[in-house]
């Protein structure tokens, strides 16, 4: 009925990198994005928040720039994104998606765009995620 299963035991391996999360939140832009003409033209607000997920070794002191992320690197790719004019969000978002994984290539990334106060009744925001 049920199938067995026998577990091995196993020695643990010493620990020698720990997974880490870096986010920035809530990067507040007014931008001209929307399906609609006139949501492009009046624009609206806006809000990124990104992060990048690695493994970093035990004995790092995180006093290296080189060794991290910039967040001025990651801030100036998302203003110079949402510069830019998209009719979707999601279109928006991959776009931010490609210029933040350049960054550091070989992290897994997040990015998160929220549409604030869409044309739409009773609806307080709208939002659209990627990972990987």
């Amino acid at each position: 009925m049920f199938a067995k299963v026998k577990f091995k035991p196993t020695l643990y391996a010493k620990m020698d990198s720990l997974a880490s999360e870096l986010s920035i939140d809530n990067i507040k832009v007014k931008a001209h994005h929307g399906w609609y003409e006139a949501e492009r033209k009046v624009g609206g607000m806006y809000s990124v928040s990104v992060k990048v997920f690695s493994k970093v070794n035990t004995n790092d002191d995180f006093s290296d720039l080189d060794s991290s992320v910039n967040y001025e690197k990651v801030y100036a790719s998302v203003i110079d994104i949402m510069d830019k004019e998209f009719k979707l969000i999601e279109e928006c978002c991959k776009a931010l998606f490609d210029a933040v994984k350049q960054l550091k290539p070989n992290s897994v990334w997040e990015v998160l765009l929220v549409k604030e106060n869409p044309p739409l009744k009773y609806v307080g925001a709208t939002s659209f995620k990627l990972k990987g």
